[in-house]
């Protein structure tokens, strides 16, 4: 996980309390946070866009800014003490001394409940063009009054956007932030995609004109993040009523809208492709400038089919049984010691005969059900106080039937000098039957598959062998691999449609290998398990005529074992001899 560092002095600042180092990381512990402890950084800031870049004593200062690539000064413009801490991505509300601030000061009591946001209306709109649609639809905004901007607020606030661009965007591909000068910039906006030659502007950190084709082939962030974009033929744009260019979401933003140290007050966007990320983005963001004095206001987002008042920070209402906490905790507490555990955790509670309603604040993204409440209780409750108690009831584990053949199976192929490989089970059609001469079977289809690469579900466990093989053509003969895994067979009789079945399969490539080699190697496997198979002559369309035959167990066909046929040696790219053997080992348990 990535990790931070928050400023001791700003922290203390903002709890409004004074607590010893050790009480704090102890508090930090307790909160679920990995704590790595106290240093001093030194820090440098961009001339160009002003970001601040700390560096610990045993690191090197890089060459250039990670936010616009421009050659970083070597004079340091100060040293601080931080917390260390790694992020925990289940609470983005913490990644900065503002969010972390008003957690702390519940769990110590210094100010308990439900926050509140304050926000006043703008007046200001953000138009939405139907063509922007099909490729970033959706953007949250806010104007943030009343800043009083320092570097430490600047390095803040920039290192707040990045982490949220890693945890809630998924590397800016779910949502991605924009934060402008308000000054620099003329309301209303209008929201759009524009072809990628369509016009110019000077992206931050650069001092020319620059077509987002340019920015996306030149520009740090351009081509770190362009593939996001590359299969559009246009590219999202935010601009102002002057035709002003904020920023090609979510990309980078414009030279002339950046935040500087003389900024007061600020215009923050977030675009993507999920409306309750973004909007949650957001509600983050506006509550935790709001700890550093920032007078919240919202904006009209007007969609084609409709429209948005964002930020967002009215509280969501879950509902929390009584006996829930003290059932899954496994202490009983009372509905007055639950409450005040809530309220901790900065949650508003009202008590009922039976159950909670709990309002959650909008920065909360990770409080989905029930059980999210009751884990905020535990933590409020301290894990330390829960007195440890074993389960009433002990039972006895034993290994399944068939991972005890398949132990076997796996011990007797590694000691005949066989490698394992592992596979995937997601296969395409061409790759599973074509390309062995098969027909298409009944298969599980992937619903919503990610690539053309990855369809369906696998049926069998040759095509992963083969390619295997391909992949190591160049290396020494003869070679041995092998695989033990699951395969999906359709099953109308199940619940699902389909079942799993546990199948091994193995290899041989060299120029010596023939039927004899591999029919030899199977006869060890059942020899192994107790088992006697006979072999039955058969015609398979993957193997050559008269080179192949059926595992017959009990009158029951397990698998088969023969020399690969030249057409499918010649369809994977093979130019050696190649024998192969699969074995359904549901069958032999």
């Amino acid at each position: 996980m990535p990790v931070i560092g928050i400023s001791v002095e700003k922290l203390m600042e903002l709890i409004r309390k004074e607590i010893g180092k050790d009480e704090l990381l102890s508090c930090l512990e307790q909160l679920g946070c990995d704590i790595e402890g106290y240093t001093r950084v030194s820090r440098y800031k961009c001339e160009k866009c002003g970001n601040i870049t700390e560096i610990l004593p045993q690191e090197r200062l890089p060459f250039e800014c990670s936010i616009c690539g421009s050659k970083l000064s070597s004079r340091s413009i100060g040293e601080t003490e931080v917390v260390r801490m790694e992020l925990l991505p289940v609470r983005p509300d913490m990644f900065d001394a503002g969010g972390l601030a008003r957690a702390l000061r519940g769990y110590l009591n210094i100010e308990t409940g439900l926050p509140t946001f304050k926000t006043k209306d703008s007046k200001y709109k953000v138009t939405v063009l139907k063509n922007i649609k099909d490729i970033r639809p959706f953007i949250a905004c806010s104007v943030i009054r009343n800043l009083n901007f320092t570097d430490e607020l600047v390095k803040i606030m920039m290192k707040l956007q990045e982490n949220l661009h890693w945890a809630l965007g998924r590397d800016r591909r779910r949502a991605s932030i924009g934060v402008y000068d308000l000054e620099s910039i003329k309301p209303d906006f209008t929201y759009k995609a524009v072809a990628k030659d369509e016009l110019k502007f000077v992206p931050l950190g650069m001092e020319g004109l620059m077509t987002p084709s340019e920015i996306f082939r030149t520009h740090p962030k351009g081509k770190a993040y362009s593939e996001l974009l590359e299969n559009f033929k246009k590219c999202p744009i935010l601009l102002d009523s002057k035709g002003t260019v904020l920023s090609i979401p979510p990309i980078i933003n414009s030279e002339s809208t950046k935040v500087t140290l003389q900024t007061k007050d600020i215009f923050i966007d977030v675009t993507g492709l999920d409306h309750n990320t973004v909007n949650k983005t957001l509600a983050i963001i506006a509550s935790s400038l709001s700890e550093f004095g920032g007078r919240i206001e919202t904006i009209e987002i007007d969609y084609p089919d409709g429209t948005d008042i964002t930020p967002d920070l009215k509280p969501t209402l879950k509902k929390l049984s009584l006996d829930s906490s003290s059932k899954m905790i496994g202490t009983k507490l009372s509905g007055r010691k639950i409450k005040k555990s809530l309220e901790r955790m900065r949650f508003g509670v009202v008590e009922h005969k039976n159950y909670f309603s709990v309002k959650v604040p909008p920065y909360r993204t990770d409080i989905k059900h029930e059980v999210d409440l009751v884990e905020d209780v535990a933590i409020a409750y301290g894990y330390h106080n829960i007195t440890p108690s074993l389960v009433p009831t002990m039972t006895i584990g034993e290994e399944r039937g068939i991972e005890k053949s398949s132990d076997i199976v796996r011990q007797t192929l590694t000691g005949l000098g066989f490698f394992e490989i592992m596979t995937l089970m997601l296969t395409n059609t061409e790759r599973h039957y074509k390309l062995l001469r098969l027909e298409e079977d009944d298969y599980a289809e992937v619903k919503n598959p990610v690539s053309v690469e990855q369809t369906i579900m696998r049926t069998h466990l040759l095509s992963g062998v083969l390619e295997t093989l391909k992949l190591n053509i160049s290396r020494e003969l003869p070679q041995r691999i092998f695989e033990i895994g699951d395969v999906c067979v359709v099953d109308a009789k199940t619940e699902t449609g389909a079942v799993d079945i546990r199948k091994v399969a193995g290899g041989i490539m060299g120029p010596k290998t023939g039927y004899a080699e591999i029919r030899s190697y199977v006869e060890a496997i059942f020899r192994e398990t107790n088992l006697k198979v006979d072999f039955d002559s058969t015609d398979h369309p993957s193997f050559i005529e008269g080179r192949a035959a059926r595992l017959i167990l009990d009158g029951i066909n397990v698998g088969i074992a023969g020399e690969v046929h030249p057409e499918v040696l010649e369809n994977f790219g093979i130019t050696h001899p190649v024998t192969l053997f699969e074995i359904n080992l549901s069958e032999l348990t």
